[in-house]
């Protein structure tokens, strides 16, 4: 088990407490309004560096809808297209990416920008990399800790953002066929890289996330980076916890130091790792090992102080769940078992999240993102039992329009009070603006999956069935399956059930080639070519 003992002098005291302006650093110029010389004049213009490339992340085009809850979810035919009424759906382009026509004219060009976009993320990272690696520890107001917590962060943004194109534009391992498909760019300036093998290029990722986690852990190890990761509104809001590093003068706290949900965390980093580790354990089965040690550090880390003992991410309060009206749930974001996820105050207005996720059928311009519930019968057992009225991801995380029968995620019901926390005050529904990508739920199911891979199927159900009795399920915990494949098929069904418009499903039928049911009613995994994106005909950005 991890633990942290935090029972020594604030040592951390000294980063934390800087009386500087809490938001100066994000007034720098980015984004190609300054040279690089003029960016990184001095420490603060690499906290704006790193600032803009999580803020690019956020983009509708990426994580802030089309790979969050958008085409990413249409592949893995989440949502209803047809056969309901046009005021509901009448969109070609979201169509065709239910129907995986990759090369359809009306989806081609944006899979061409999505790639574009992503791969200019690798590149501003490489930018400020290349010129942090030149750069005196004295450069930064807390020296040499700051340095390699940018550092760090870059190097696990490049390798994010790299791990997705991989996922979507290259073949799975478990179907690799040893060509190669795309670059993995680390140098500056660089726009065009020598393409891979897929083995390869996960073999870069594992590398960047390992030296970048080792430099962050220098302030996440601290009593204030504790602190600001402790639980989920630490993470995601500020609000720190009695008793531990900087909740009693929060105010004199600098700003770069908190939102660590917002940011590649020690934990955000070692979440990722168990994911890479996972999918590349094709290629070396005793990654499955590495995979399950990554989120078992995770999800049982410790903090001890001198009277309380803190888990960050192993208990799941969902507030939502004591209350039926959409309009006063809190806590739709999960935050108690979110990792990571990236930040958009103007989600609600950049992506339109009313048009995709209406509180009536007069909202929307034909793109409701609609659940596609019984058609895929995710709220049935494998067995066949009907389990909707009981799961809370069905009657607290799906809501049904006003004057429908449909029902769509509760995670994207825009509200018209304040949902972020029981003591935020904001009405720009931010809790909307938390756009998760990381959660404790795929770390189990990590832990889960391999204990199952190892022969140790009543571990694998017990990790299941204990998330499900906290979904309300307790009374009926699944039955401990006799081989891998069923527990695999228990696996899915439950996924299907917790990524509900969260955009990892398609990501988990590809690295399993798991059967998937078909709008004809017939169950089959995807073929190579409906899991590959193809790639840009000019790749150079």
């Amino acid at each position: 088990m991890k633990k942290r003992n935090i029972l020594y002098t604030a040592v951390g005291a000294m980063m934390a407490l800087t009386m500087s302006s809490c938001n100066d650093w994000l007034d720098i110029p980015v984004d190609g309004q300054s040279t690089s010389k003029e960016l990184f004049a001095d420490g603060d213009g690499y906290r704006s560096a790193l600032h803009g490339l999580y803020g690019s992340m956020a983009k509708p085009l990426l994580y802030g809808k089309e790979l969050q809850y958008g085409l990413i979810d249409f592949f893995s035919n989440q949502y209803k297209t047809a056969g309901v009424p046009e005021r509901y759906f009448t969109s070609v382009r979201y169509t065709a990416a239910a129907n995986r026509k990759f090369n359809d004219p009306e989806l081609q060009p944006t899979l061409d920008e999505i790639f574009r976009e992503a791969y200019k993320i690798v590149a501003e990272a490489n930018n400020l990399i290349h010129n942090i690696n030149t750069e005196a520890d004295s450069k930064f107001s807390q020296g040499k800790m700051e340095r390699d917590m940018i550092l760090g962060e870059a190097l696990a943004v490049r390798a994010f953002i790299h791990f997705d194109m991989l996922r979507l534009y290259a073949p799975a391992p478990i179907i690799d066929d040893g060509g190669t498909y795309l670059p993995y760019i680390k140098a500056f300036p660089e726009i065009q890289g020598q393409h891979v093998t897929v083995k390869a290029f996960i073999d870069n990722v594992i590398a960047d996330l390992e030296e970048a986690r080792k430099l962050v852990k220098a302030y996440d190890d601290t009593p204030l980076g504790i602190s600001t990761s402790v639980n989920g509104k630490a993470r995601y809001y500020n609000e720190l916890e009695y008793g531990l590093e900087g909740a009693n003068n929060k105010e004199r706290i600098d700003a770069f130091f908190m939102g660590r949900g917002y940011r590649f965390s020690y934990w955000a980093i070692t979440a990722l790792l168990a994911r890479v580790y996972q999918y590349g354990a094709t290629f070396d089965d005793a990654r499955y090992d590495l995979a399950e040690a990554c989120a078992k550090e995770v999800v049982d880390c410790e903090v001890t102080t001198s009277s309380h003992t803190f888990t960050p991410f192993k208990n799941e309060d969902f507030e939502f769940k004591w209350a039926e009206d959409p309009e006063v749930m809190k806590g739709i974001r999960m935050e108690s078992n979110l990792i990571f996820g990236v930040y958009n105050y103007n989600q609600v207005r950049d992506a339109g999240v009313e048009n995709n996720f209406p509180k009536e059928p007069g909202m929307t311009t034909g793109q409701m993102f609609i659940a596609d519930v019984e058609g895929q019968e995710i709220f049935k057992t494998v067995s066949g039992t009907d389990e909707k009225e009981n799961d809370i991801r069905y009657t607290r995380l799906l809501f049904t329009p006003r004057g429908t029968e449909v029902k769509l995620s509760m995670k994207w019901y825009v509200s018209l009070v304040n949902t972020t926390s029981s003591s935020g005050a904001s009405t720009n529904n931010p809790t909307l603006s938390v756009l998760p990508l990381i959660r404790t739920s795929e770390m189990r199911y990590i832990m889960a999956e391999t204990a199952a891979r190892r022969g140790k199927l009543d571990k694998a159900y017990e990790i299941l069935n204990g998330m499900r009795e906290a979904r309300n399920l307790g009374t009926s915990p699944l039955t401990v399956a006799s081989t891998f494949d069923a527990f695999q098929k228990d696996l899915v069904r439950e996924a299907q059930r917790e990524w509900i418009s969260e955009g990892q499903l398609f990501y988990l039928y590809k690295r399993l080639n798991a059967p998937v049911k078909r709008a004809d009613g017939s169950v089959a995994p995807f073929s190579k070519e409906e899991t590959i994106l193809p790639l840009p005909v000019n790749e150079k950005l």
